[in-house]
């Protein structure tokens, strides 16, 4: 039997950094260099017609908000003491909460962002009347309140800005269908005539309509403000982020699971399968070793191909269990020490990051499980492996030039990884289209200081 390996070819560099890792400048252009971005009046000036979209919507929506609301809180208080008003009260409660959602889709139509409220779990039938106790559902009604009075401004001044604006500066066209007789603003300023009526309305639409962007963003701005006072809880981003929390941990701790279980059901009908064939062998050669030494000599052989098979299934299985180099001299030399030992020749580029233990380990992981699904179906020439800091992450990248075809289909090694990674708020992509390349991507939150 031949005892020679392949050895890959690694490469190990801490400076350069995978190109796809890093986005042209916003506004770039390659090959004419940077094009200046808008700034923050072309902006305003490009949302105006957005912006006036919202507030007309809101005022709608505040207006059926404002009639549902007061009618039911009115009729759920009157019959509260029958009961079945407290279950009208609970629908109010769960209009004014629709309202805030529309609200909030509204807003970030315009660019203001805000977070979703998590409302506690009611269940079912009596369980509905939880709602009540919800201080966040209360203050949704609150708002409903607000939002029809400053929604009814808003719309007013915003209606008054544009529509004015333009009258105004169309006062030349419309103004001589107005009766003779017709006294308006030019006139009470002692300027009599319908050309000084002309020109000071076409003045003073043209301010309305240099004006206008400004005037629709802070009306926008101004909404956002209240819907942010009233409309966003710190218990229900809480309340998400627990729950969040919560299930990426459990998924983290079925993975752990899983693999303990897939480790031990490896090691079992793997290498302590061949160590105990191993101790037959050498035991049947022990007593053949006088009588039968040519026999002897073949389980010898035999015992010795036990050894090389139950050592090469080791170290795959090792694959699953963190080695001491990872703790004792860092990601870099472990991913690099995993790579040379791959079938396919990897190139590793690993940068300055920083991770907790626990993340070091899920991002070694990673690499390890995907140069293991690499080597089992990918057919594959090459693969490299890049990690660097990008932001506030750590991206790791494995690609191959495999024929594709990876997926995070449930029951899979990468949906177990993906679980794995959850479990350090990390995320996992796969893109491996039929017929190549491959690239699982995971981004791992990087540890602070």
């Amino acid at each position: 039997m031949s005892n020679s390996t392949y050895e890959p070819t690694t490469v190990y560099s801490e400076h350069s950094a995978p190109e796809f890792l890093y986005e042209p400048t916003p506004g770039a252009d390659l090959d004419h260099g940077t094009i200046p971005q808008p700034d923050d009046m072309t902006t305003m000036v490009r949302n105006a017609g957005r912006n006036f979209a919202v507030l007309v919507g809101m005022f709608f929506v505040s207006l059926a908000a404002f009639i549902v609301g007061v009618t039911l809180f009115s009729l759920g208080v009157g019959l509260a003491v029958l009961g079945v008003g407290l279950f009208i009260l609970v629908g109010c409660l769960m209009a004014a909460g629709a309202t805030a959602r529309a609200t909030k889709s509204m807003l970030a139509y315009a660019g203001v962002d805000l977070p979703a409220t998590v409302y506690p779990r009611a269940g079912s039938g009596f369980g509905l009347l939880r709602r009540l106790r919800d201080p966040q559902s209360w203050r949704d009604l609150i708002y409903v309140l607000v939002a029809f009075v400053l929604s009814t401004f808003s719309f007013s001044v915003a209606m008054s800005w544009v529509f004015g604006g333009i009258g105004g500066v169309l006062y030349w066209f419309w103004g001589r269908y107005l009766p003779d007789d017709n006294q308006g603003l030019a006139y009470l300023l002692g300027f009599p005539g319908q050309y000084a009526e002309s020109v000071l309305n076409s003045v003073l639409g043209v301010i309305l309509i240099l004006t206008t962007p400004a005037v629709l963003h802070g009306l926008v701005r101004l909404h956002a403000a209240v819907a942010r006072g009233l409309l966003v809880d710190e218990n229900s981003a809480l309340r998400a982020r627990v729950s969040e929390l919560a299930t990426s941990r459990s998924a983290a701790g079925q993975a752990e699971t899983q693999t303990l279980r897939r480790l031990e059901r490896d090691l079992h009908d793997g290498p302590q399968q061949r160590l105990v064939r191993l101790g037959m062998d050498l035991s049947s050669a022990q007593r053949r070793l006088a009588s039968d030494p040519e026999q002897a000599g073949r389980l010898l052989d035999e015992a010795y191909q036990q050894t090389q098979d139950a050592l090469s299934e080791i170290r795959q299985l090792s694959r699953g269990i963190a080695p001491p180099i990872l703790a004792e001299q860092g990601l870099a030399a472990a991913i690099t020490a995993l790579a040379a030992r791959n079938s396919v020749p990897t190139s590793v580029d690993v940068g300055a990051v920083t991770l907790s233990d626990v993340a070091q380990n899920a991002a070694y992981f990673t690499v390890a499980e995907a140069l293991a699904n690499m080597e089992k179906h990918s057919r594959a020439s090459r693969c490299s492996v890049e990690i660097h800091p990008l932001g506030g992450v750590v991206v790791v990248a494995v690609t191959d030039n495999g024929v594709g075809g990876a997926a995070l289909s449930r029951g899979h090694g990468l949906t177990g990884l993906a679980d794995r990674l959850a479990g350090v708020d990390g995320t996992l992509t796969v893109t491996s289209p039929a017929g190549g390349p491959t690239q699982i991507t995971a981004t791992i939150p990087a540890a602070l200081g």
